[in-house]
């Protein structure tokens, strides 16, 4: 028998554990004895991390004996294999060393009889050879290789878990796992996924989080000890205890709902479940599972449940929610909501350690609304804050100064709440406000922090003018970059930036979760704003990490836009060489320009302006070889005829 060797591009067969059979996929990238692996006919959603014993050489009779073992989880990585991982990826770069290592486990071997699934793919059939030797090729070559040394992209299919129990196929809640698989279907399409290194996500540890929630949270979003087939615990928080009647309080959802506490039965209040909804929130044997996760879909008594005690807000389709309108599933959500803010770990500890140079993390649930000891606004945990706070402690000679941009359009209150007095991290965010009246309803522009983190929090609250044409846009998010954070940014000079990259500001989303126009275009131009900054303050340290955006077409081609922003200058068309002709407007409306204005009226006791900012005449202009030479206006109609998009195969 002819041992087979390890190559980017080839094809094999590869168990998948939530069909729980043996499919046809091709080989996307190692790290060490993972292997990133992507199916067939499937779409990329579907790729996962798998154990080099969980793939086969092809065999022509089809013949594929099941491994007679238990898929264990990926984290459960030797402190010894973590330590091979940089060395690892030299030799995957490298074809000559990499040929050279052998798979025994590869070889050819006959079947027992048993008919496993050999030779089987996805809905959509074979994917084309040459695609995928083109990717082959492509891989291995100089530019293949600087491209994976430079953006990442980390994804886990275990954040795909999270979702609400109704399975409602009438209702949709906004934060659902569609917003992940869209994106990476336009990743997908535009060929971008060739040209990041793909990176796996893992949970983040109690210890991580604790830098930025209290340990109650921390034990409200985990399950107990006792297997999901005991009797549930109560969970109750300290508040509970002192207040055993609490004050009526109101809760606000981020779609708009409002529910006040005292409407809500007492057996709600502190922690147990509404008795018509137990049977109701147990695993379902339809979730999606993956050889990385916790849970097993066919074995349901085997996962542990978590009940948080603000999960006492029933929604519009029936199920129970968290502060109004957040989702929560026992079974899942909390895994999910640490390997969101444990990925954006992964990926930071990358680009700190020089591996990356930037990277995108495709994360949910999102983390920006998550105070440090509160669920609300679709978020569990604060990712953004507790990945911050790790580095910080992490690297603390490498990285004394984070600055977090967050251009989502709702203000992060979680995460201005948990640096409002650090002294070391800068919080700038640009959100719509509307004088208070837009969810959170946080995020004033007097709010400037306290202590020692005075003037570390600035607010570009955007409110509109009655006298105003249109709705905030490109211009107007462009014009707060250029005019308040590029200066201000300069002056703190950070070690590294994060972004908290929403793209509910995306035009296409409902008035309730957006009602602004930025288009693909303005996401790529703040993305290249904040990649110059980051190369001219911090060696290019850059990571953006997804928040909102529910729209789903929008969501995606927005995100697209940054991540291409992203990559290296050669190694995608989409990148913007620099911003000439790039808007249709230099001229912010009325309402921003006064939203800027009195931004600036407050934050100069903190920092300096140029003197014709601080002019109540002054417009805040663009650069007016940034206007685009033909306006929308005076381009051609639009041909409203559905666009047919070709398929794509292979990465």
């Amino acid at each position: 028998m002819t041992t087979s060797m390890i190559r980017m591009g080839m094809q094999v067969d590869a168990w998948k554990q939530d069909l729980g059979d043996f499919y046809r996929a091709r080989i996307v990238e190692m790290d060490d004895s993972l292997i990133f692996i992507h199916y067939e006919g499937f779409p990329p959603d579907q790729a996962d991390w798998i154990h080099l014993s969980d793939i086969r050489r092809p065999l022509a009779n089809n013949n594929i004996s099941k491994p007679n073992r238990q898929h264990s989880s990926i984290n459960a990585l030797t402190a010894s294999t973590k330590r091979r991982r940089k060395e690892s990826l030299q030799q995957i770069d490298d074809p000559n060393q990499h040929q050279q290592r052998q798979w025994p486990h590869l070889q050819d071997e006959k079947g027992d009889g048993d008919d496993q699934g050999g030779g089987k793919y996805g809905p959509k059939g074979r994917e084309s050879p040459l695609s995928w030797k083109d990717y082959a090729t492509f891989y291995y070559t100089q530019e293949g290789t600087k491209a994976r040394h430079h953006t990442g992209l980390v994804q886990d299919r275990r954040m795909a878990l999270h979702s609400c129990p109704c399975h409602s196929k009438e209702f949709a809640h906004p934060e659902r796992p569609d917003r992940l698989s869209s994106i990476l279907q336009q990743l997908h399409n535009e060929r971008i996924l060739r040209y990041v290194k793909h990176l796996h996500g893992r949970e983040a540890t109690p210890s991580e989080l604790s830098k930025a929630h209290t340990i109650q949270h921390i034990h409200n979003y985990t399950p107990p000890e006792q297997e999901g087939n005991k009797e549930i615990m109560k969970v109750t928080s300290i508040a509970a205890l002192l207040n055993p009647t609490p004050p009526p309080k109101t809760l606000r959802g981020i779609g708009g709902g409002v529910v006040t506490t005292e409407t809500t039965t007492a057996t709600t209040q502190d922690g147990y479940l509404l008795p018509s909804h137990r049977n109701r929130l147990l695993p379902n044997d339809e979730n999606i599972t993956t050889t990385s996760t916790t849970t097993s879909a066919t074995t349901p008594m085997n996962v542990k449940l978590t009940y948080p005690p603000d999960l006492v807000c029933q929604m519009a389709c029936g199920e129970l929610g968290i502060a109004v309108d957040t989702t929560f599933h026992p079974s899942h959500s909390s895994v999910s909501a640490k390997v969101a803010a444990g990925s954006l770990i992964t990926l930071v500890d990358a680009i700190v350690q020089g591996q990356l140079h930037n990277g995108f993390a495709l994360v949910r649930p999102p983390g920006h609304h998550a105070e440090d000891d509160a669920a609300m606004g679709f978020c569990f945990f604060n990712n953004v804050a507790v990945a911050a706070l790790s580095t910080l402690d992490k690297y603390p000679t490498q990285i004394k100064k984070i600055l977090i941009i967050d251009w989502d359009i709702h203000h992060g209150n979680g995460t201005q709440k948990i640096f409002y007095d650090h002294p070391n991290v800068l919080y700038i965010s640009i959100h719509r406000w509307d004088h208070g009246e837009f969810y959170p309803h946080t995020g004033a522009p007097d709010e400037c922090g306290v202590g020692d983190g005075v003037g570390r929090n600035v607010n570009i609250a955007l409110s509109d003018d009655d006298s105003q044409s249109r709705p905030m846009g490109d211009p107007e998010f462009v014009a707060a970059f250029y005019h308040i954070i590029v200066p201000i940014a300069r002056q703190f000079n950070p070690d590294m930036i994060f972004v908290s990259a929403g793209f509910d500001a995306a035009a296409g989303h409902p008035e309730n979760l957006g009602g602004y126009i930025v288009t693909p275009r303005g996401f790529s131009l703040m993305t290249k704003l904040v990649m110059d900054l980051a190369q001219e303050l911090c060696d290019g340290k850059l990571v953006l990490t997804l928040e909102g955006g529910y729209a789903l077409q929008p969501l995606a081609v927005s995100a697209a836009a940054s991540v291409a922003q992203l990559l290296r200058p050669t190694s995608s068309s989409n990148n913007d060489d620099d911003y000439r002709h790039t808007l249709n407007s230099v001229k912010p409306n009325q309402g921003c320009v006064t939203s800027l204005a009195k931004c600036i009226q407050i934050q100069q006791s903190h920092w300096q302006f140029d003197a014709d900012l601080l002019s109540p005449s002054c417009r805040f202009h663009l650069p007016l070889h940034w206007h685009a030479s033909e306006a929308i206006l005076t381009r051609p109609k639009r041909d409203k005829r559905p666009i047919k998009v070709p398929m794509v195969e292979g990465y």
